[in-house]
């Protein structure tokens, strides 16, 4: 270290680059040159061989300053430990993704848990009321009261009736006779028409049904208030009770199937941008030069954000019991070992992507598709999986999600404990070591 010039001087050279290689060539004659003590050596093993008797050869012992051990190339947890400390770092030191791994999970909580409704509601309707008479009056009035339905200004003719229904401003409209109050009266049985928007069959469906469920109530109460008419019904009565969800409300079968998706598509996506983010950074050269084996790697980086899954677990769980009302009727315990398992797969199968991916964009895009798509489809979020046919079915028996939206459904609503639910973890459980040696098997050790 020195001026330019001064070290031009020093080796009389033209240039710094010419004094730069005298520099290394000086350098790489002293170091080829063995120094004293080894020189020592080699001559006392010469004389050593001279004096030893013909046919025997004697070895020098080898110093072990100057032949240190090798590292153990097998697995170590310290080595293991090191790289989530070093994956851990890198998360708590980038705020953005951070807030995003932490809060974003909320954020989409609160869109699924309101936006995904089945609840059929505050149905739109109005009548075209062709009797006007104190009978048909009553009978509007009896849909008209309640909460499912949400009566509009009346229709005045069939072409009315078709534009409003084409314009989606009504979901239902009834359609009452002339003469509806004489014939009723005289108990000759008028029909009623009820017009129904079948654009959503399972909104239609439910329809339907609450305007058959009205029908039969309005035709009892006419019958308790007039003994000596013909009966209008069989007298058979049919009363649904909902077991586990009495209310039939929608959102108490979907936050708890809102948690599995969340957890299978940010931990998954964090893992795969995780691992891909060093090779686009050139940092996975750690991996190909050092002793680190693949199982090391893979785990080291994974235990950082299997933890911060579970973070983003019991967040969900919180907001899902005291933001949406959803009790939690089952067990706490079985339900968090449930999850940790299904960290553990979703988080590998970011790892099983980003073995084969090499840019965030690939690794990205490639692991939404292959998480959120067959969650959403054959994993029975909307329909059960036994319901399903052919290789809809074969993905949704060999996807983790399935077994989890039991575990998380089942614990919510059904009040199932660790003896109800055991074999559906054992299933989490099978897909850990699947997806870990599948990750290894397409993880090189070394670049291509």
């Amino acid at each position: 270290t020195d001026s330019p010039k001064a070290i031009i001087d020093s080796r009389q050279a033209q240039n710094l680059d010419d004094a730069f290689v005298a520099y290394l060539e000086e350098y790489t004659q002293e170091t080829s040159k063995p120094d004293e003590q080894d020189q020592e050596e080699l001559d006392e093993q010469k004389t050593r061989q001279d004096q030893a008797p013909s046919g025997i050869n004697h070895r020098a012992p080898v110093s072990a300053q100057k032949n240190p051990k090798a590292q153990s190339s097998t697995f170590s947890l310290l080595r293991l430990f090191a790289y989530a400390r070093r994956e851990t770092l890198e998360i708590t030191r980038d705020p953005i993704r951070l807030g995003f791994s932490l809060f974003g999970t909320l954020i989409l909580m609160f869109v699924l848990g309101y936006g995904i409704n089945m609840d059929v509601e505050d149905i739109p309707f109005a009548v075209f009321d062709q009797d006007r008479t104190p009978q048909s009056r009553d009978y509007i009035q009896n849909i008209a009261g309640s909460r499912y339905f949400l009566k509009r200004e009346n229709i005045y003719s069939d072409q009315e009736m078709d534009a409003r229904m084409r314009s989606a401003e009504l979901s239902l409209a009834l359609e009452i006779p002339p003469n509806f109050g004489k014939d009723l009266r005289r108990g000759r049985m008028p029909e009623v028409a009820a017009w129904v928007d079948g654009t959503m069959p399972f909104r239609a469906q439910n329809i339907s049904a609450y305007v058959q469920g009205m029908h039969y109530r309005y035709l009892d109460h006419l019958l308790s208030q007039n003994p000596r008419l013909t009966p209008l019904s069989n007298g058979i009565e049919i009363q649904t009770r909902y077991r586990y969800n009495q209310d039939f409300k929608s959102l108490y079968a979907m936050v708890p199937a809102v948690i599995p998706l969340l957890l299978i598509m940010i931990p998954a996506m964090l893992m795969a941008l995780g691992v891909v983010r060093e090779k686009e950074l050139g940092s996975i050269t750690n991996l190909y030069a050092t002793p680190v084996t693949k199982l090391e790697f893979l785990l080291g980086k994974q235990l950082p954000y299997v933890g911060l899954g579970m973070v983003n677990f019991f967040s969900l769980v919180l907001l899902a019991i005291y933001v949406f009302a959803v009790p939690l009727k089952g067990s706490l315990f079985t339900l968090s070992i449930g999850a940790l398992l299904y960290l553990t797969a979703t988080t590998g199968l970011g790892l099983l992507m980003s073995a084969f991916t090499r840019t965030q964009i690939a690794a990205m895009f490639g692991t939404m598709i292959a998480t959120l798509l067959p969650a959403v489809t054959f994993s029975g979020l909307t329909s059960p999986v036994s319901s399903l046919e052919g290789i809809a079915y074969l993905i949704g028996k060999l996807y983790p999600t399935t077994y989890f939206l039991i575990i998380s459904r089942g614990t919510f609503t059904k009040a199932l404990e660790f003896s109800d639910l055991y074999m559906h973890l054992l299933a989490l459980l099978a897909f850990i070591p699947v997806i870990m040696l599948l990750s290894l098997m397409l993880l090189k050790k070394q670049e291509r």
